[in-house]
Order: C-alpha cells, then sequence, then structure tokens
C-alpha cells in the first residue's frame, strides 16, 4: 500500500521508496527512512496535497510523491 491510500489519521511504517535518486535524497533530507513510522493527517480538499507528521515534524507532500512511499499500516 502506499502513503496517499492512508485515512486521515491512520499511522504506517515505511518499507519502501519508488522514486528516483534525486527524489530519494530529498526524502532523506527531510527526516524519510526506511522502518520509520508516519502519520497521515490530513489531505487537501482537491487531494493534491497531503500534510504528514514524521518524528514530530509535519511536511506537505505532493499527492504523486505520496503515492511512490510504500508503507505497512500500523495496527
Amino acid at each position: 500500500m502506499t502513503l496517499d491510500a492512508l485515512k486521515d489519521g491512520e499511522v504506517a511504517t515505511i518499507s519502501h521508496f519508488d522514486v528516483n535518486e534525486q527524489l530519494l535524497n530529498r526524502f532523506f533530507s527531510l527526516g524519510f527512512a526506511k522502518s520509520k513510522k508516519i502519520k497521515k493527517i490530513k489531505t487537501s480538499l482537491g487531494g493534491s496535497t497531503i500534510l504528514v507528521e514524521l518524528d514530530r515534524n509535519c511536511v506537505m507532500l505532493r499527492n504523486n510523491e505520496a503515492k511512490s512511499i510504500e508503507v505497512i499500516r500500523n495496527t
């Protein structure tokens, strides 16, 4: 499942990135890493952006960026 498929408020663990090296480096610089917990806070009205919480920081992602982050939903 990808990050964009989570419902608002759900928590998951990052399992894989399906991106090019440039975007992967950007994700790493923002604190994204495999096995980290991530919470989807809110999706914009049009669905073009997604607000997530990672390590007590909030980051806004484009929908296509969120689709490239594979996650495992936490129960």
